[in-house]
């Protein structure tokens, strides 16, 4: 697995691989055949597209523009309650920072899982400014805007929902990881327990699939 100097030229299977890194970590914590269970959740902006059903019979009342984007990361659900999700890992990709609409899709992606009570962590590993940040931080203040990335730096957020005092908040652990430095662990909460996700061992792991 490439480091983020390398990441550039074509990072979605080295992200994919490091999806099924943190995925097995996580597993890895989980009480195996237990209530809850890591998923490897990827899918491209193309992929999405020829997924999609045919146009159903008869006219709309109108269409309406949408940016569709890449998906990359794991789930952690719930088994006992069907499939509810319980926790999110989720990697920026090329594609999430193309336009400021695939920025601001990313940071509804991130957003929605906020407003679900569920805690998610953000990656962004890949070359360009993190503009889903800004989005973010209009949806939920959990970006620190006095500090964001800058050229070559990676972007590591942790965020979980909690309740103290009967008053809703949200968590954050915020990171920047110079190009070359070491990733951090970070907590995720699931069912109550926290795991401690260990992304510089995951993106090892990752190196040794291939």
């Amino acid at each position: 697995m490439p480091r983020p100097e390398a990441l550039s030229a074509d990072p979605l299977p080295g992200l994919f691989q490091w999806c099924e890194s943190v995925a097995d970590a996580l597993n890895a914590q989980l009480a195996a055949g237990g209530r809850f269970a890591a998923e490897v959740a990827c899918r491209t902006r193309a992929k999405l597209a020829e997924a999609l059903p045919p146009a159903a019979a008869g006219a709309p009342t109108f269409s309406a523009p949408v940016r569709f984007t890449d998906r990359f990361g794991v789930d952690v659900f719930d088994t006992s309650d069907g499939r509810r999700l319980a926790a999110a890992v989720l990697f920026a990709t090329p594609d999430n920072k193309a336009d400021s609409d695939s920025a601001l899709a990313f940071a509804a992606r991130v957003a929605g899982v906020l407003g679900a009570g569920v805690g998610v962590v953000v990656v962004d590993a890949v070359p360009g400014p993190p503009a889903w940040a800004t989005h973010l931080n209009s949806l939920a203040p959990v970006s620190p805007i006095a500090r964001r990335a800058r050229k070559g730096e990676w972007t590591v957020l942790a965020v979980q929902p909690a309740v103290r005092g009967g008053a809703e908040q949200l968590d954050v652990w915020s990171h920047l990881v110079d190009a070359g430095g070491a990733l951090p662990a970070v907590p995720l909460s699931v069912g109550g327990t926290e795991l401690k996700l260990d992304l510089e061992a995951c993106l090892a792991a990752a190196r040794t699939r291939g």
